[in-house]
């Protein structure tokens, strides 16, 4: 994840119900990215405690699950962003209160706050982004050796489009999963989802091995206005992040 940019990314794993709060300091250049994974609420006594962290309608939303390994993820993403939230807040992980935005992104209600997040889960991995000011987006997708390939026709540009066909059949997935996350990350972090066109926008690697965005017309967006990241969690999970680092996100 090197990269000139200014911001300093920091991976925080695993859960922890009883961190105290407030205890970390969040600079203006500090991205926290925090992975918990589902078979960490195995035990019911661990469910209860990050239950007690959700609200009334969190909770409703998990019991409409059918299948437990879905309630796990939902429980273990839901508690994560609490969590992680309240490790650089004086705010009780459970007195969170979000709203979504006018295109369906998540953000916080109360109490105010300086803190931005963006939230994604995918089979067996959840993770939360947190930064001060900015939009940031975060996606993670499950490294499958079958993925929607067919989906570059319709979402992807033709430049991407190009380097995902042409990739050799063993990388093909992995091609295909980093423009895919990318360009979640993107849309996330611009608050629009995917209601914004992704074949609108293309996304490549410089010579100095950083993530660039080229806006298709009619979409105009300003280069240097955003930073990108992508990596590996593990073996089979694929992370992306974007960032914009401009003062009209202040």
């Amino acid at each position: 994840m090197r990269d000139a940019s200014p911001y300093r990314v920091e991976i925080v794993e695993g859960l922890s119900v009883h961190s105290a709060t407030g205890r970390r300091r969040l600079g203006s250049t500090d991205v926290i990215v925090a992975f918990a994974r589902p078979d960490e609420v195995a035990e019911p006594g661990r469910q209860s405690a990050l239950r007690a962290l959700l609200s009334d309608d969190e909770e409703k939303r998990l019991t409409r699950f059918r299948f437990q390994r879905d309630r796990d993820l939902f429980l273990v993403a839901h508690a994560l962003l609490r969590i992680t939230l309240s490790r650089y807040a004086n705010i009780a992980p459970y007195a969170w209160q979000f709203r979504n935005g006018s295109h369906g992104r998540p953000e916080i209600a109360e109490p105010g706050s300086r803190l931005r997040f963006s939230l994604s889960h995918t089979h067996g991995l959840a993770a939360c982004a947190i930064v001060l000011d900015h939009d940031v987006g975060l996606d993670v997708e499950y490294i499958s050796s079958d993925p929607p390939v067919d989906l570059a026709h319709g979402f992807f540009s033709p430049r991407e489009r190009s380097d995902i066909l042409g990739a050799a059949i063993d990388t093909r997935a992995r091609v295909f999963l980093e423009y895919w996350t990318l360009k979640e990350a993107y849309a996330k972090a611009r608050g629009l989802g995917l209601s914004l066109p992704l074949d609108q926008f293309s996304l490549y690697k410089d010579t100095d091995g950083r993530w660039r965005i080229v806006p298709e017309p009619p979409l105009h967006e300003d280069q240097e206005r955003w930073r990108f990241w992508s990596w590996h969690a593990g073996s089979v999970h694929q992370v992306a992040l974007a960032i914009d680092q401009s003062e009209a996100a202040l």
